[in-house]
């Protein structure tokens, strides 16, 4: 990049790492709709453009000092973008993995029923079990929600919420013992 075209943004930079109280509203300014428009096109979605933006944000905020050419100011918020938003693909990608993983090991076991009696031991097995499985038990079974209405309070796909609640299934039949609980009557 020339030198003309470079001046402005160096002297954003000058200013921002002087301290000046108005050079980081100025570098907002110019660059926010390039770099989003940049993180949206490398996530594939607006909002999670808008999360690493703001997570560049934060970071340019702690950084700009530490920016040793003020002049390749554009290319440096760049790269930050670039790597936050590669990090993010990849922790969306392994996570997904991982929700595959446990898919694969997830087999639809048979409902069980419960007698009325039988509240009080399921209320205290439920207290028993961590929260993502509890939660998925709680919304399905006492509030009615489908599973896709669970996916969407708890923020996780279908597939994960039929996990979880695969894996909360047999966690409360482990607590109840696999007595009279569990079992047609």
């Amino acid at each position: 990049m020339d030198n003309k075209n470079s001046a402005p943004y160096e002297w954003i930079a000058l200013r921002c790492q002087s301290g000046e109280m108005s050079a980081f509203e100025d570098l907002v300014a110019v660059m926010e709709r390039p770099l989003l428009y940049y993180a949206a096109s490398l996530t594939g979605s607006q909002d999670s453009g808008l999360d690493v933006l703001q997570e560049v944000w934060i970071r340019v905020l702690r950084d700009i000092c530490k920016l040793k050419d003020p002049g390749s100011l554009r290319s440096w918020l760049y790269t930050i973008t670039h790597g936050i938003a590669v990090d993010r693909i990849r922790r969306h990608v392994s996570r997904e993995r991982a929700e595959q993983v446990e898919l694969e090991d997830f087999q639809e076991a048979e409902e069980p029923s419960f007698a009325d009696e039988d509240a009080a031991a399921i209320h205290q097995a439920l207290s028993q079990i961590g929260l993502r499985h509890r939660e998925v038990l709680v919304l399905h079974f006492l509030e009615d929600l489908s599973i896709a209405e669970i996916a969407e309070v708890v923020r996780c796909s279908e597939g994960t919420v039929k996990s979880r609640m695969h894996y909360a299934k047999r966690a409360m039949k482990e607590i109840l013992g696999g007595g009279i609980y569990g079992k047609a009557k």
